[in-house]
């Protein structure tokens, strides 16, 4: 076993920058797989199809964020047991983890495949994009299973300190994918049910080449018949971590379900705040990667170290996470209130009617911008201590908190209530993060999980 997957020992900060690398490439390329499709079907199948398809995504992100969210949960411990060096636990774990969310995924999968066209119907589907979208979502769905063994497989191997393999994979699906929807789209003419079946391939290559590089180059993961029983206390806490993981995540995503329905009400304005927004979105997707990225390296290295009960380099790798994360943070702020017109301008089709709406917004919420990397900074700490209680009542109340302010004030402000919603969320998710952490300090509140 390398010794170079283990975080419980040698200088900080590199290992932080090696793990938060990895993690920033892979998602920036996650952001890049429904970009393809659009591409390909706006070039190709025109209006009707791309609005399918963007139908089709409300309900495939929605399992998407789920399923990385309790894969995620799951790799916390996955991460403990290998910093407190117990192998054989860890193998259990993966097999526990395997069982229980492979299931509950091929269940949800079952259910989207049974209840589709209430499903769509429910999401208010016009009736001319029905037939696509359907055909989209049936072979999409098929594939959640592989998108559950590729974030299952990905997530094991960074939790051990493996970050830079996951993403070499997904770069390599993500190429065959684009070269799969052209071809089955343009050349074979298979319209939107193309694109599916690139994207659901795509993420089946991906996770053959997890599973052949976890067997060939790190066989301690390989799960042997000597770990497959199931431990009821471990059930037990795989089950809450994952669980509570997956609802915060989705969460998050529901929440932005919300906001948007909030824009779309926008109606004097006409479409200029909903492409603005659209646009303002995507440029921040691209900045929240560096924090998500330092969230993660961060709840990985806490977690490793948690399990080997070195609690010196818990607090010193938090310590340097603070440091990196809250730098960006204030460079962020500064970069969206001085040039923020740069940022939203290659996502604007639409004319100049929504650009100065967009850099509004934009500068609006600059102000706060620092407070969502520290807000990642409080994550990956609670995280990787095994809190996923913490994070997920954070997140609903920075959620809650968003989407009301975004409802009660976007008609008398239009987009720039949404900014200054997120960035009061943001300071009431700080605020509360930075209690719990004092108490927890001081051994009053909340008890640590044993």
């Amino acid at each position: 076993m390398s010794r170079q997957l283990h975080l419980t020992s040698g200088a900080i900060t590199p290992q932080l920058l090696r793990l938060a690398l990895p993690l920033l490439g892979a998602n920036v390329l996650q952001q890049l797989y429904n970009i393809i499709n659009s591409l390909v079907v706006t070039h190709y199948l025109g209006e009707d199809a791309f609005a399918a398809l963007g139908v089709a995504e409300s309900v495939m992100n929605l399992y998407i964020y789920v399923i990385t969210g309790a894969c995620m949960g799951a790799s916390v411990l996955i991460a403990q047991f290998f910093g407190e060096g117990d192998l054989a636990k860890l193998r259990q774990q993966l097999y526990i983890s395997a069982v229980l969310i492979g299931g509950c995924t091929l269940a949800a999968v079952l259910a989207g495949q049974l209840f589709l066209p209430q499903l769509l119907a429910l999401i208010h589907t016009p009736a001319a994009l029905m037939d696509n979208a359907s055909a989209y979502l049936r072979v999409i769905l098929w594939g959640m299973v592989f998108t559950f063994t590729y974030n299952y497989l990905a997530a094991t191997l960074r939790a051990v300190g493996d970050t830079k393999a996951a993403l070499y994979f997904l770069l390599l699906s993500l190429g065959y994918n684009l070269a799969a929807a052209w071809f089955l789209v343009a050349k074979l003419e298979l319209e939107i049910l193309g694109t599916a079946l690139a994207t659901a391939s795509a993420q089946l290559l991906s996770s053959l080449l997890c599973l052949w590089y976890l067997r060939k180059k790190r066989p301690f993961l390989t799960v042997r018949r000597a770990d497959m029983s199931m431990d009821r206390r471990l059930l037990g806490r795989t089950g809450s971590f994952a669980a509570v993981a997956a609802l915060q995540q989705s969460s998050l995503y529901l929440g932005k379900l919300m906001i948007q329905s909030a824009i779309n009400g926008i109606s004097l304005a006409g479409t200029a705040p909903i492409s603005a927004f659209t646009a303002a979105t995507r440029a921040e997707n691209f900045i929240q990667a560096f924090g998500i990225s330092g969230c993660e390296a961060t709840a990985i290295f806490i977690a490793q170290n948690k399990g080997a009960g070195k609690e010196d380099r818990v607090l010193a790798g938090f310590a340097r996470s603070a440091v990196m994360l809250t730098g960006m943070g204030i460079l962020f702020s500064l970069l969206l209130w001085l040039v923020p017109r740069p940022m939203v301008l290659p996502f604007l089709r639409q004319g100049p009617d929504a650009l100065p709406h967009a850099v509004s917004y934009l500068r609006t919420i600059s102000w706060a911008y620092f407070l969502s990397f520290i807000g990642h900074l409080f994550v990956g700490w609670f995280r990787g201590g095994g809190r996923m209680d913490i994070t997920f009542l954070g997140t609903t109340v920075q959620v809650a908190i968003r989407v009301a302010g975004s409802y009660l004030l976007v008609s008398a402000m239009g987009l720039d209530a949404v900014a200054l919603a997120t960035g009061l969320g943001w300071l009431v998710l700080v605020l509360f993060q930075i209690s719990v952490f004092l108490l927890e300090r001081r051994g009053i509140w909340p008890r640590q999980i044993s």
